[in-house]
């Protein structure tokens, strides 16, 4: 994690709950952060958190699940569900920049990748453009085509398709 408590992930910022919870701790030092299990067993765990003011007045509330057995959730399961809930709460408060989710959260998820069908229709394309792959794959910060994010494949539909039109201006 960022020592800014800042991470980027796909583009966006997204804040630590650790930093979100340190800018509630100093701008409402008599504010409260409770947390309940809703419901916890062997498959999964659902918290609420409550973040309240001085008087008892409920100001921000979030929800998570989190499901055991892969991961961080196989041993710590019920922790990192109370980060999530607790980093919801924080966000209906107003402390979560300009994304909802935190980068707790944000880092757990994992990008679609482009079917393999459409990587076989890629490589044929970058092949028969005579493509440098590595500098394509370097483009788009990847280190396969497999691993190209199907939110990227618009770019990479313009980019090729702006590479064969200017192959076919050239030979004309």
């Amino acid at each position: 994690m960022s020592e800014t408590g800042i991470i980027n992930i796909h583009g966006k910022d997204y804040q630590t709950v650790a930093l979100r919870v340190t800018k509630l701790r100093n701008e409402h030092k008599d504010w409260s952060i409770t947390t309940d299990i809703l419901c916890a067993d062997a498959e999964s765990v659902l918290m609420k958190a409550t973040v309240s003011d001085e008087s008892g007045r409920v100001i921000g509330t979030g929800h998570a699940e989190e499901k055991r057995g892969k991961g961080i959730n196989a041993m710590s399961a019920l922790e990192n569900c109370e980060t999530s809930a607790i980093g919801r709460a924080l966000a209906a408060c107003g402390y979560g920049g300009t994304e909802y989710a935190s980068a707790n959260e944000m880092s757990k998820v994992e990008p679609e990748y482009i079917s393999e069908s459409m990587v076989a229709d890629i490589k044929i394309e970058l092949d028969e453009l005579k493509v440098d792959i590595p500098k394509f794959l370097s483009w788009l910060k990847v280190d396969a085509i497999e691993k190209i994010p199907v939110s990227d494949i618009d770019k990479v539909m313009t980019a090729l398709t702006s590479k064969r039109e200017a192959l076919n201006a050239d030979r004309k």
